[in-house]
């Protein structure tokens, strides 16, 4: 029965250990995947704003006329895009010429970097855009499809800039779809600022390039992104056409996403470190939870002699966590108190017995100490469900029995209660 009751102890032990580590693994790990996401955007906006400094100094100290001459070579590059090069799906006609010189067009500091575009109203802000739409590309931000004209305006000029959408680690073109016909995009290449105003919002087959033609005697800009977002098996796609800078639209100043992917972003993170923090403080609340004890007098500073009893956990000094129970309990004593204490666990030196709920080893306990056959070690302190209460009491209550004046040394009187 000795050796019994020590497996039992040590299993419950070792049960409590796993179940604390796998709690608070997995909390971690829920907080984890949800801070991810603010910490991996921010660390991407960061890059991009590095990136973004970086290319304005290299435009700076490049001199104007070899700024210039990049320019120059990029309006050509359009020219003969527009007038040998041009393709158009819809009549059937496939591009199959060689583009000439793209890698080296606009590529001022000799990484891919051709510029940057802002959509203020989704909070895009200076996302730097590279040559060509390779995945390497888009991992790293917006992408220009190399078959349409680069971005620098003018008229016959379509340019068709790509990047992702729904990825948790850069929101991009995340919130596209928020867009609306009189919005408006910058794209700034060199010493270029371009405005375009959005007049088509459209969704296609990712194989439609249709509307991604140069149009005569049009100065256009197609944004370009997976649709919808997780599914991505279409294309969504939001074209704009050039306005001056100066040219305020009626709708430009609206923000089309205040509570963009960000915001919900955050505020399920700060919801989940809240609940974090309150299944802590529960935790710790039920490892320390009120114990009662009902007497005739108050007891601050009891001992085991003050209130030993038979009972079904054995002889000892009964305590309830449910003040229900207490009350019920008071109310048959003239002149009851119902004394309040907490047990400041020991991490040595006393000798705990724990059921955690009515198992078929708590059964055999409980009958052993009611038949008065109990042969088992002793302990100073029993907790488990209560066997027989005398009201019915919340499946989690439990009752506590010290039985030893070692275990006492433990309890911290809190209050006590007259009962009328």
């Amino acid at each position: 029965m000795k050796k019994e009751q020590r497996k039992k102890s040590a299993k419950s032990r070792t049960s409590n250990r796993i179940r604390t580590g796998l709690s608070t693994l997995f909390l971690l790990i829920a907080l984890g995947v949800l801070l991810y996401p603010i910490i991996a955007n921010y660390l991407a906006a960061k890059q991009a704003v590095t990136s973004v400094q970086k290319f304005n100094q290299e435009v700076q100290k490049t001199s104007q006329t070899k700024v210039k001459q990049i320019i120059d070579d990029a309006r050509l590059y359009n020219a003969k895009l527009y007038n040998q090069y041009v393709y158009d799906a819809s009549q059937g006609i496939k591009f199959t010429g060689k583009i000439p010189d793209y890698n080296q067009t606009l590529d001022i500091d000799q990484k891919g970097m051709m510029g940057y575009i802002s959509i203020p109203q989704i909070k895009v802000n200076d996302v730097p855009i590279y040559h060509g739409d390779a995945e390497s590309t888009l991992a790293i931000g917006v992408g220009h499809l190399q078959q349409t004209s680069l971005p620098i305006g003018g008229i016959n000029t379509h340019t068709v800039l790509a990047a992702h959408s729904g990825r948790v680690n850069d929101t991009l073109f995340t919130d596209l779809d928020k867009l609306k016909s009189g919005d408006v995009f910058y794209i700034h290449t060199l010493n270029i600022e371009l405005k375009y105003e959005v007049i088509n919002t459209k969704i296609v087959q990712p194989a439609d390039v249709s509307t991604l033609s140069i149009i005569k005697g049009e100065d256009l800009a197609t944004l370009v992104t997976c649709y919808p977002t997780g599914i991505n098996n279409k294309r969504l796609l939001v074209t704009g056409k050039r306005i001056p800078l100066t040219q305020v639209t009626p709708s430009e100043k609206i923000s089309r996403n205040k509570f963009g992917y960000d915001f919900w972003v955050l505020a399920g993170s700060s919801s989940l470190a809240l609940l974090a923090l309150l299944t802590s403080l529960l935790l710790l609340l039920a490892k320390r939870r009120r114990l009662y004890h009902v007497a005739q007098v108050v007891l601050k500073q009891p001992h085991l002699a003050d209130g030993k009893v038979q009972g079904e956990f054995g002889a000892g000094f009964y305590l309830t966590t449910s003040k229900k129970l207490a009350q019920h309990q008071a109310q048959a004593l003239e002149g009851a108190v119902i004394n309040s204490y907490r047990f400041v666990k020991a991490k040595k030196g006393l000798k705990y017995l724990i059921y955690y709920k009515q198992t078929e080893n708590w059964e055999k306990f409980v009958t052993a100490n009611l038949d008065g056959q109990y042969e088992g070690k002793a302990h100073d302190y029993v907790k488990g469900p209560h066997h027989t209460p005398e009201i019915p009491v919340k499946r989690r209550e439990m009752q506590v029995v010290l039985q030893s004046d070692a275990a006492f040394e433990h309890l911290k009187f809190i209050k006590s209660e007259q009962v009328k």
